[in-house]
């Protein structure tokens, strides 16, 4: 069976740990490796233990009244903003980005996006975004994917920005629960004080950190993951069931589907032992649709043959 249903990236970093040596890990240490990765002071980072918490948490801090969410998104932002009783308003990206919204709301963005990896050209929507007075908050997950501008540009020019990073999808472990919040100092002090110490496993402080140190992985994991990408445009493009793909710069496809269903289309491949996600769960998403994750390369040409096949 060939699993094309996880967003993990398919390459690993090169570490190898010995758990049993660690007994405690060093917050400095790992905040000195992700200020030089990623290129922000470490004043303006926050750690949190996984996606989720780095979310309540943050739109517990905020505490605003509205919530945008330019859709499809991380479905984590609309069920945590729900939870604690936003009033939540969802933006099909896919129409219109230039929806109206509410003064001083906060509105979520991710880029590149969910599911079809688009990377967006922020600035007009920074400028929309700041006659409204809003609070932004980019999610930049996928982000690593590419070799796109971060939003990290625009925090001297608008102090509320907030930019949310799950590591675990680019660093390839779904047990990482390690999510990086970044904005301007003062903000980070004033989240700061109403965040526990010591609240992350030094076992997930230690294998970042590991990550983080190999420095060849970057160059390594992005080319490998841009290569076999545009393998698969290609497959799908040549596919007689697809209508056309959405242009992606993370590891995910979307493609919108023609003369068939993405049930009957993944029973298709089922029945071949490959397995692709059902991604009818995502806002503004149906049954013309299906994504897929970028996979090796001997996964890629399975998948080849059995398209070409069905």
């Amino acid at each position: 069976m060939i699993d094309f249903s996880c967003d993990l990236n398919f390459l690993k970093p090169n570490i190898n740990i010995d758990y049993s040596l660690i007994s405690s890990a060093d917050y400095s240490n790992l905040l000195n490796l992700l200020e030089k990765r990623y290129h922000i002071s470490k004043n303006q980072i926050e750690l949190y233990n996984g996606f989720s918490s780095a979310i309540y948490s943050l739109l517990k801090f905020l505490d605003l009244k509205y919530c945008f969410i330019y859709s499809p998104c991380s479905l984590a932002f609309k069920k945590a903003a729900t939870n604690l009783s936003y009033e939540v308003r969802l933006i099909n990206r896919f129409e219109n980005l230039f929806l109206p919204i509410k003064q001083d709301s906060l509105v979520v963005f991710a880029n590149p996006s969910y599911l079809d990896g688009t990377y967006y050209d922020l600035e007009n929507l920074f400028k929309y975004w700041k006659e409204k007075n809003a609070t932004v908050l980019i999610d930049e997950t996928m982000l690593d994917f590419c070799g796109e501008d971060a939003a990290i540009k625009y925090l001297e020019e608008y102090e509320k920005l907030y930019i949310i990073k799950n590591l675990s999808i680019y660093y390839s472990n779904e047990n990482l629960n390690i999510s990086t919040l970044f904005s301007i100092r003062r903000n980070i002090e004033s989240i700061r004080k109403y965040e526990p110490e010591n609240k992350l496993s030094a076992y997930d402080m230690k294998y970042l950190e590991e990550s983080l140190k190999d420095w060849d992985f970057k160059v390594i994991s992005n080319s490998v993951n841009i290569k076999n990408r545009i393998e698969l445009e290609k497959i799908f493009h040549s596919c007689k069931y697809v209508d056309f793909l959405f242009h992606s710069s993370s590891n995910s496809l979307l493609i919108k589907l023609k003369k068939i269903n993405s049930k009957e289309f993944r029973l298709k491949l089922q029945e071949k032992n490959i397995i692709v996600p059902n991604c009818l769960k995502y806002d503004f998403i149906d049954e013309s649709f299906i994504n897929i994750y970028v996979d090796s390369k001997q996964s890629i040409a399975r998948l080849k043959e059995i398209l070409y096949a069905i």
